[in-house]
């Protein structure tokens, strides 16, 4: 049905605020995940270039993580989804890059951010898992942690081509915003544009609820393992039979604190699922719960490099090397000796050698 111009008029004054929102969550997608592509970037070369020989096999889970936050966030860039909720469809608009090669890069682009998210959680659980039996003299090979971080994300790109397989007709998809959305109008391109939309027809097939359950419900009884391996880890750390230097269980004290923020990272996810959910059942509605479900997740991806950073020596040595390289910050050195200048006769002294636990 066509809208006359005044209608047109009163409409677009309506959307103004739609539009805002967009835009806003159009640019909080730039900002978000070009933070976190230069971060994850950085974070994989530090560990490439600066892992001890003792953090080898570790190092093996962190590069996993920050591969895929680095991907993650540069799909996210990419697609830049707005979900439009429809039912039991699964209906996005891409505001991305994405939009001018075609709606499957698109949709190509939001399952391979819920797939690497979901995998994410395991490599979380698998780092849990290896700190605790660290802690037993059970040493893992690099080799052999490679092939398990590879044997757990088999499952998670089984579960990507289920859900990408099932892509629904993005004439249909629209079709479906429209009748369930009148009032917006979305098929006029004289308000909107030509948009591009992708997703799912209908959840309720084999590939969709298969990949929704492990994109989703599985994050349950991860984290209850994890939680256990946690008080499991720090009990044992604190048993006095333990035989382990003070410096080295402060060390594996300060590992755990580590995992332990970064296992706290993806309520991220939960709070984006709290508001999907709110929104699909219509308690909450309007263009801010549209846009903040995957501004909410690009966060998970930015926030794991800086944590790494944070809490792992070696790799912040190595940020702060790096960046004294390019000149962007001072040695520590000079600092050193320019916090000393006013105290008459005072000498600067040698920096002391790295203890070899110092890996936190």
């Amino acid at each position: 049905m066509s809208l006359t111009a005044e209608a047109r008029e009163q409409l677009l004054q309506e959307l103004q605020f739609t539009f805002l929102m967009d835009a806003v969550a159009t640019h909080l997608s730039e900002l978000i995940c070009g933070v976190g592509i230069i971060a994850n970037m950085l974070l994989i070369y530090v560990i490439l270039t600066k892992t001890p020989i003792h953090m080898r096999t570790y190092a093996v889970l962190l590069f996993n993580f920050s591969v895929f936050d680095l991907l993650t966030c540069i799909a996210s860039l990419f697609a830049c989804q707005k979900t439009i909720f429809s039912g039991i469809s699964l209906t996005y608009i891409f505001h991305g890059p994405c939009k001018y090669v075609g709606d499957w890069l698109c949709y190509f682009c939001h399952c391979f951010v819920c797939h690497a998210m979901a995998h994410s959680q395991w490599i979380l659980l698998i780092s849990f898992f290896y700190r605790y039996r660290i802690l037993m003299d059970d040493h893992t090979t690099v080799v052999r942690m490679a092939f398990v971080t590879v044997a757990f994300y088999s499952m998670s790109f089984v579960t990507f081509l289920f859900y990408y397989l099932d892509r629904g007709n993005e004439q249909e998809l629209m079709g479906i915003m429209c009748s369930l959305h009148p009032t917006y109008h979305y098929n006029d391109t004289s308000i909107w544009g030509e948009l591009v939309v992708s997703g799912n027809t209908t959840i309720i097939t084999v590939p969709s609820l298969v990949a929704i359950i492990y994109m989703t419900m599985t994050c349950v009884p991860i984290y209850v393992a994890v939680h256990y391996l946690r008080s499991k880890t720090l009990s044992t750390l604190t048993d006095s039979s333990l035989n382990m230097s003070p410096a080295t269980k402060a060390s594996h004290q300060k590992l755990v604190k580590a995992l332990t923020i970064q296992a706290a990272i993806p309520l991220f996810w939960l709070l984006a699922s709290g508001v999907f959910t709110l929104a699909e059942f219509g308690v909450i509605s309007g263009p801010i719960p549209e846009n903040m479900t995957f501004r909410l997740m690009d966060c998970i991806p930015v926030c794991s490099p800086i944590a790494a950073f944070v809490f792992i020596a070696p790799y912040r040595n190595g940020l702060f090397s790096l960046l004294t390289k390019v000149g962007l910050m001072k040695p520590k050195e000079e600092i050193k000796n320019v916090s000393q200048i006013d105290k008459p006769g005072a000498k600067v002294a040698p920096s002391a050698m790295s203890n070899k636990m110092d890996c936190i």
